[in-house]
């Protein structure tokens, strides 16, 4: 008789729980049960589905996913109003597993809000504020010029996206590892290229079950379902190289003395040892420079999908360069400038 009580009262109080928070969140999707709007999410392109919904329940609306709820945000104001003004309640975030799995724990922007995070933060806005950005200049004309050049000359079989994920990785190459990149199938272009791809795959609402239900991470491979181990394995290997790679070069360019001033250079020589945090020195200037290299590649899926998405972005480029010479410059008319922003 006891045993039967128990089972009636529990399932009764977990919904009575339930009800009771979900009456203080922001409306949205009904869902279903137990699994709520898993079903209701697109696989690819999650921004357009949602930017529809919040025409219907508002800037602020919630998804149910089994064993959390998910805030969208549909509006730059709602994200100024929670995000900015109530950082101190929002500014933590959770745990990937697949960040995890994929090997992409060490940057800092999946990390929680900690010590950790705000001296990688805090490390990374150093070398890139208003401040410091014009001194990227002379490195973004160089290559923007390059890229002005090889589009001239490029044969057919080069892509407009081949030559937009060139001049991107080139630049912070040169910025964060003193790197010259000058063939668009280099080893570093495809890396960064690789190692995005794996961490745009594993993200997304629903994009992996594990991050849903992390026990999975424990079952074996052979099991239904456990594809994301086999992708995991394959770009963690990926992650590890992008990281290491490009810092191991600068460390060897420093015990030869022929190091220059790049930003892992700069990294180690202010983080000598262990900083006053207790974090160590070198893993903080390694990942902290490979946000950046990241960082840029991610900015490529983007610009190609623009230059797609909007073409007059891609006319105009074409037509401040027809008719005449285009070298552009920093100190001269607006066209040429424009053409230093589209391409870099």
């Amino acid at each position: 008789m006891g045993t039967l009580l128990f089972l009636f009262i529990v399932p009764i109080c977990y919904l009575l729980l339930r009800l009771t928070r979900s009456s203080r969140l922001p409306p949205g999707q009904r869902g279903y049960p137990v699994i709520g709007n898993i079903l209701d999410i697109p696989a690819t392109q999650q921004w357009k589905t949602f930017s529809e919904w919040t025409k219907i329940y508002g800037d602020v609306m919630c998804l149910k996913l089994p064993m959390h709820h998910v805030i969208v945000l549909g509006s730059p104001q709602a994200v100024s109003d929670l995000m900015e003004k109530r950082s101190d309640i929002y500014s933590d975030r959770p745990i990937s597993i697949m960040d995890e799995l994929i090997g992409w724990d060490w940057a800092f922007a999946a990390m929680r809000y900690s010590l950790k995070w705000r001296a990688y933060r805090k490390a990374f806005h150093q070398h890139f504020n208003q401040n410091e950005v014009h001194t990227f200049q002379p490195i973004q004309l160089r290559e923007c010029r390059a890229f002005l050049g090889r589009m001239l000359g490029s044969s057919e079989s080069e892509s407009l996206g081949q030559h937009i994920r060139q001049i991107n990785t080139a630049i912070i190459l040169k910025i964060a590892y003193d790197m010259d990149i000058t063939d668009v199938n280099d080893e570093y272009v495809r890396l960064a290229q690789e190692a995005t791809l794996g961490f745009s795959m594993a993200h997304g609402l629903g994009a992996t079950w594990v991050d849903l239900f992390p026990v999975l991470r424990h079952l074996p491979n052979w099991m239904p379902g456990m594809k994301f181990k086999k992708m995991a394995d394959y770009y963690r290997s990926i992650s590890w190289k992008m990281v290491h790679a490009p810092f191991g070069k600068v460390k060897q360019d420093i015990n030869e003395e022929k190091a220059t001033s790049s930003l892992a250079h700069k990294l180690l020589e202010r983080h000598q040892g262990t900083t006053k945090d207790g974090f160590d020195g070198e893993e903080l200037a390694r990942n902290v420079a490979a946000i950046a290299y990241a960082g840029a590649a991610h900015t490529v899926n983007k610009s190609s999908h623009s230059f797609i998405q909007y073409p007059s972005c891609r006319r105009n480029l074409i037509c401040i360069g027809m008719g005449r010479p285009l070298k552009p410059n920093w100190d001269e008319s607006s066209d040429k400038i424009s053409s230093i922003a589209i391409a870099s």
